[in-house]
């Protein structure tokens, strides 16, 4: 570590002696358990609890546990706080007891004789709060220096390190004896170059390290109850170095019990490389070769990939090409793991880098995303490999150089490489992330905002914008488990839909257009409809797809005439009288003339306007209304008469209109309906008893009539054939409301890419309030209106309500 010598010269008497050859990246102030130079027992270290216990020292910015990192002369360290004090030797500067990732420390957490925290021989280290950064602000100051380069410049993302701890002491100290022993990869780096303060004897070391291996796994008793492991063994250990290959080969056989995985599966207990092959007995053969190789090499253009999660790769297990997607990606190191969100090639740690595959086939004795008792990654059994990430390339069925080659129809068609697609990266995120509300919209506005646009995706991209961003109406699509009557895709399904395209929309405000071209890509393969990653579709068409085919969730609509639907299409006359109609008007006008009822409140309301195709429109304008009341519509809710304003009893269609505006204007009690239809022109009117609940017939006299009102949450327009979508940002009454566009903006011509916008628009409640729709009426030319407005009544095409009476379903 570099030198803070100017920062500790009172403190020399706390550091222990370097050993020779020690360089000066090293020289911080370090902890060993080697000799030390004894102080006075008066400097004994405080530790953060009992300098805090007085209530007025602030206590220090970082916390133990703490992933952080520190800037060395050769780049980012990354290491865990595991201690928080003051030496007295040092001042009252805060100091931080930092176990690191590599060995650039020189002790194991002592100072003077104080056994602070603990970690391998030359992981610790300690270092003043000042000179560490917190791993996501690192992170986040990294992605800030990204974008003000040029964006055809490398862009390397950082590595996000996570941290996690074994389940069982065991593994672990199995794990850190085999890997200390056995290279991760074939390409590991410290048989390439060998370190600045290596001596003759230490290199030595290293290979005798691994000659002695065999007779170490004898020596090594893994058996722990708590963990349920009933037999472990190990069948055969033999490792082997000779200047032909250089490789090293390791039979590892475990098996473990567990009524959570298939019985008598085999658990794997040290990284597997690519050479790793499976004999008739159930052994896994782990080779990995001491000396580089260039079994895969790649092209000069290819040295920059990309490798993320949720990347589609393929790795050679016994010499035969698998496939799969990576679902973990990280380091593997110590005691500790790191998970990181993408890598490049070009990343000097891409050569550690760990991937855990979920296969597209079984192999006999995978597990479903476990290693060494731990839990990575979830996926059907026998389909989790983890194996170093040099040993993986890009699935040659998905190569970027076909598709280059290809039409644009064919290249739709393909999974593109997400360089395709602009620089900024779109990791998956797991894990449930909630809705954003209005705190978030001023984070959520600007260009690169919300979902990428790719061929003929808006139908797509403004649909998954408005069930998704702000409110959790649709949250059991992503969350319902599957039933034996789901499509065998289901849960990849919904896999692809809340890992790579909600949730990062949620936690990140933007997904890349390949993410959502992997959901277009699974749905053509197994629906009813084409065309899905190349054609214009419509979003009536894709939600019914997706909600009644794919994911099959209860229809939200459940008629009186026995029919169940997602969608209500308004079928309508076209009222002359109405200048400007608004969807209160035209729902009541639809339900008068089907003569059908709803059953119950729905939670979600999407109502088509009347319109037919992308070109006709009945209304040239029309109003989305703020509140939907559907109380006249329900089969059995109490309604008010229209006369007196008490308990009505039946009503009269013939009357609508009449006596006042909408539904409300056909009800009537009994003795009002005899005074209005004693006149001639009602005489022969033919009314319809209602169905009153009887709970509230003993009550009408003691409570007042419920109105049911649904809110308004989003609106999806069409203008010659692009879709957008106007959203709701949150559940309140006043929360602001935001335009989404996925192809707002373009960079490049044929080869190029979109440019997604979302853009705060805080007026539109006023423009759907009584003020807004008599200025309406009185502009005669639509280019006085406002573009955002006049989108929003001039294109409307669907509209989504949602009820706090039936919200969560």
């Amino acid at each position: 570590m570099p030198s803070n010598n100017n920062l500790f010269q009172s403190s020399t008497n706390y550091f222990h002696q370097h050993k020779p050859g020690t360089s000066s990246h090293e020289s911080a102030s370090t902890l060993t358990s080697s000799a030390v130079i004894s102080p006075s027992s008066s400097s004994k270290p405080l530790f953060v609890d009992e300098i805090c216990l007085d209530g007025k020292t602030q206590p220090p910015s970082l916390k133990i546990g703490d992933r952080v990192v520190w800037l060395s002369d050769n780049g980012p360290e990354y290491g865990v706080v595991k201690w928080l004090g003051k030496l007295p030797d040092v001042g009252n500067d805060w100091m931080a007891g930092v176990d690191f990732v590599n060995p650039v420390g020189s002790g194991i957490g002592q100072y003077n004789n104080h056994q602070l925290f603990q970690t391998k021989m030359n992981h610790a280290s300690l270092v003043p709060i000042i000179g560490l950064i917190r791993a996501s602000d690192f992170q986040g100051a990294e992605i800030n220096d990204i974008e003000k380069k040029d964006i055809n410049k490398e862009i390397v993302p950082p590595i996000k390190p996570k941290r996690t701890k074994y389940k069982t002491d065991s593994l672990k100290n199995l794990l850190d004896k085999t890997r200390d022993k056995v290279p991760l990869t074939k390409n590991d780096a410290s048989l390439k170059q060998t370190p600045k303060n290596f001596d003759n004897s230490q290199k030595q070391s290293i290979f005798s390290k691994v000659k002695n291996l065999t007779d170490d796994l004898k020596e090594i008793n893994l058996v722990n109850k708590e963990e349920n492991f009933d037999e472990i063994a190990y069948n055969k250990a033999n490792c082997s170095i000779s200047k032909e290959n250089k490789s090293c080969k390791t039979i590892i056989n475990v098996k473990k019990e567990n009524p959570m995985e298939t019985q008598n599966a085999s658990l794997n207990v040290i990284i597997a490389s690519s050479d790793s092959i499976r004999n008739s007995s159930g052994k896994l053969e782990f080779s990995s070769s001491l000396s580089p190789t260039n079994d895969s090499s790649p092209d000069h253009e290819q040295k920059n990939e990309l490798f993320e999660i949720g990347s589609v790769v393929q790795v050679k297990i016994n010499s035969r090409p698998y496939h799969g997607v990576i679902r973990w990606l990280g380091f593997l190191k110590n005691d500790c793991d790191f998970m990181i969100e993408s890598i490049r090639k070009s990343d000097k740690h891409f050569k550690n880098a760990v991937a855990g595959i979920e296969l597209e086939e079984e192999i006999s004795g995978l597990t479903s995303g476990t290693l060494n008792g731990k839990k990575y990654f979830h996926c059907p059994m026998n389909k989790a490999y983890f194996v170093s990430l040099e040993e993986c390339s890009k699935d040659e069925r998905f190569c970027s150089s076909k598709m280059q080659s290809a039409s644009d129809s064919n290249r739709s068609e393909n999974v593109q490489d997400s360089s395709h697609f602009g620089s900024i990266d779109c990791p998956t995120v797991l894990g449930d992330v909630p809705p954003l509300n209005a705190a978030s919209l001023a984070k959520f506005t600007g260009k690169n905002r919300g979902i990428q646009g790719h061929h003929n995706s808006c139908y797509l991209d403004a649909t998954l914008f408005a069930m998704f961003s702000f409110t959790s109406i649709f949250e059991s699509l992503l969350n319902r488990p599957k039933r034996l009557t789901d499509i065998p895709e289901y849960s990849e399904v919904q896999r692809i839909l809340k890992e790579e395209i909600v949730n990062p929309l949620r936690a990140n405000h933007y997904v890349r257009a390949d993410r959502v071209m992997r959901l277009r890509k699974i749905l053509d393969k197994i629906s009813s409809v084409r065309g899905l990653t190349s054609e214009e579709k419509d979003p009536e068409e894709f939600i019914n797809l997706l909600l009644n085919e794919i994911l099959k969730t209860d229809p939200f609509l459940k008629l009186s005439s026995g029919l169940e639907s997602s969608f209500y299409q308004l079928f309508i006359e076209k009222d002359e009288s109405l200048q400007i109609p608004n969807v209160q008007q035209l729902f009541d006008q639809s339900f008068l003339a089907s003569d059908i009822k709803l059953l119950e409140v729905p939670a979600c309301l999407m109502i088509q306007m009347p319109r037919f195709g992308r070109d006709f429109k009945m209304y040239s304008k029309i109003q989305p209304s703020l509140f939907l009341d559907v109380t006249n519509v329900l089969d059995n809710s109490p309604r008010q008469c229209i006369i007196c304003g008490r308990m009505a009893q039946v009503e009269c269609k013939e009357c609508f209109g009449k006596f006042g505006k909408g539904l409300d204007s056909i009800t009537y009690c009994a003795g009002c309906l005899e005074k209005t239809h004693i006149h001639k022109k009602r005489l022969k009117h033919k009314t319809t008893a209602l169905k009153i609940p009887s709970e509230f017939a003993m009550l009408q006299n003691h409570t007042q009539i419920p109105r049911v009102l649904m809110e308004l949450f989003a609106v999806l327009c069409i203008e010659t054939s692009h879709y957008v979508s106007f959203v709701k940002c949150g559940n309140d009454p006043d929360s602001p409301w935001c335009f989404f566009d996925s192809m707002a903006d373009r960079k490049g011509e044929k080869n190029g890419y979109n440019i997604p916008e979302v853009i705060a628009f805080p007026d539109l409640k006023w423009w759907l309030s009584k003020d807004a729709y008599n200025d309406l009426l009185t502009i005669k030319d639509e280019k006085l209106i406002p573009e955002l407005p006049r989108r929003l009544f001039s294109d409307a095409y669907i509209c989504f309500y949602s009820s706090d009476v039936n919200r969560y379903r």
